[in-house]
């Protein structure tokens, strides 16, 4: 994730701003420009070429010792090397990073584990097993071509317009060392104060998390009493018919934006760590409702913002002391047993059918791999899912619906599977039929719906818009808070993609919530704003009348 800017660029109320890079260096010196051209040879550490190859051939050593097929070691390898590719930059890729991670995880996890560690001996139906490794291969190489296009662009507008004598704007995406730091003065400051004031987003920030924190609570009560299936059939019906349920979920919902509208405004550290506290509370609220995307999405925003602030920030700012790493550390197996827990405790799934003496690790990955079963029915059974435009499915909630005069569907219900747009309803209906209708369902991927609307260059088309929004996501701009926290909001969805719907990032942001959100935020800055001119202006009359009769 990277934090960019401007050679004395010019904010909303046309105050001078020095902008930086996600290191905080100004981008100014001919130089520097001419190493952040497209073609400009740039020095690597050699560390990272290093740690690539031993990768590399760990991997071919593992693939051989167990005699995996030609066909995963491969894709293993292109997943790798997009991987090390990420980390290379780990700055202004963090969620291309962890969208890769997401990606092995629910889509390669099984896979992996069946072909390298023959954890399952089942036969796949002819066809299927092809089918599911070109989506893979197509999908892998479209995100890396993604993000190596977004880059590239950023780079050509930084190189004319910086080269030009300009200044960089959002979109150039520069990088540099430690040196220059922007603080909260200056013009990013004030130019934020206009559409979102500190002390505003701060107040409803803490207001929405305490109503959220209501929300889940009561949430996590009922599921907890009446079993994880229950939140996809009656608990939608009881919440549409309490008035007061109704309101805190569509408050809750806000939370998020307001999480990183508040972090895009680069607090000091203690404003942001009390903020991360409060939003761990809810995402481990959250999680007692059997809701780990939600989890899991929620981490990484923490992670990659403290990420871009350690290198915005001056050094040692944002430094984690030994007891924070050695928390950090012990977390990761914790976090992967705490997933494992909850799925199990849903009733659903691998985990909580398959497991007896199995090694756990690839019980895990076996567990969590179960989006790569969606791809091949979804390819098996493509004949008998309703017809429908999937991948249009933003168009059928939020404000598009409401514009288009779409119905609104909730829950497993068969008008959801049949006319509700989504393909994970349908798809779930069609294979479990009656089990669907109780509150079961299968997940989606994106990869399959892109295939379904639009075969395999579908796929790899749609590889590539998500590794183009991965880099954009990773990219923050002081003076730009509520474009930060329309970046940072969607991570979550994009995480999920893997076993989620291939547009739900659009739905996330096309959603009544996430527009009053912003209103209030922009209405209730610029009242403050006026306030405080109209209090200056005062002061400044009576001052200078008091000069005059004195």
């Amino acid at each position: 994730m990277s934090a960019t800017g401007a050679d004395s660029g010019t904010t909303a109320d046309g105050a001078t701003a020095d902008r930086t890079t996600v290191s905080g260096t100004t981008t100014s010196g001919r130089r520097r420009r001419r190493r952040s051209a497209p073609g400009y040879p740039s020095r690597r550490r050699p560390g990272i070429v290093v740690v690539s190859v031993l990768c590399n051939l760990a991997l071919l050593a593992l693939a051989l010792v167990t005699q995996a097929s030609t066909g995963w070691a491969l894709i293993l390898l292109l997943w790798l090397n997009a991987l090390l590719f990420a980390a290379a930059r780990m700055a202004s890729r963090t969620i291309l990073a962890a969208f890769l991670v997401s990606f092995f995880l629910l889509l390669l996890g099984r896979e992996i584990t069946v072909d390298f560690f023959h954890y399952e001996s089942s036969q796949a139906p002819p066809g299927q097993t092809e089918h599911l490794q070109l989506c893979l291969v197509a999908s892998l190489l479209g995100i890396v071509l993604g993000a190596i296009g977004m880059e590239t662009w950023r780079a050509w507008r930084r190189w004319l317009v910086v080269g030009d004598g300009g200044y960089a704007g959002e979109d150039t995406g520069g990088q540099g060392g430690r040196s220059g730091v922007v603080g909260d003065r200056g013009g990013a400051r004030r130019g934020a104060t206009v559409l979102a004031d500190p002390s505003i987003v701060r107040c409803l920030f803490w207001v929405t998390l305490a109503l959220s924190l209501v929300s889940v609570a009561l949430r996590a009560r009922y599921v907890l009493a009446n079993g994880y299936l229950s939140y996809y059939t009656e608990f939608s019906d009881l919440e549409d018919a309490s008035g007061s349920m109704y309101g805190l979920r569509r408050i809750e919902i806000m939370l998020p934006l307001m999480l990183t509208i508040h972090l895009g405004l680069f607090p000091p550290r203690r404003q942001v760590t009390a903020a991360i506290t409060g939003w761990s509370a809810y995402l481990l609220l959250s999680l007692l409702t059997g809701q780990r995307g939600t989890f899991v999405g929620g981490l990484v925003i923490v992670l990659a913002y403290w990420i871009v602030r350690s290198r915005q920030d001056p050094p040692g700012t944002w430094r984690i002391g030994r007891a924070g790493r050695f928390i950090g550390i012990v977390s990761v197996p914790l976090v992967a047993i705490a997933l494992a827990a909850v799925e199990s405790a849903r009733g659903v799934g691998a985990v909580a059918s398959d497991t007896a003496g199995r090694n756990p690790i690839l019980q895990l990955l076996y567990g969590q791999g179960v989006s790569s079963t969606v791809v091949r029915n979804a390819y098996t059974y493509a004949d008998f899912i309703p017809k429908d435009w999937y991948t249009g499915e933003f168009l059928h909630s939020g404000l598009p619906a409401r514009l288009l005069g779409y119905q609104v569907f909730h829950g497993n219900t068969v008008e959801h599977a049949l006319h509700g747009g989504s393909f994970t309803h349908a798809f779930a209906y069609t294979l479990l039929g009656p089990q669907y209708l109780s509150g079961r369902g299968t997940g989606s991927s994106f990869i399959a719906e892109l295939f379904y609307d639009y075969g395999y260059a579908g796929v790899l088309v749609g590889g590539m818009v998500y590794g183009a929004v991965c880099i954009w996501a990773c990219t923050l701009v002081k003076g730009q808070p509520l474009r930060n926290g329309l970046r940072l909001m969607i991570v979550p969805t994009l995480l999920w993609a893997p076993r989620g719907s291939a547009t739900g990032f659009l739905s996330t942001w096309l959603t009544p919530s996430v527009v009053v959100t912003l209103v209030a935020v922009t209405v209730l800055s610029l009242a403050a704003a006026l306030l405080r001119e109209a209090g200056i202006t005062n002061r400044r009359d009576r001052l200078k009348l008091r000069a005059q009769i004195g």
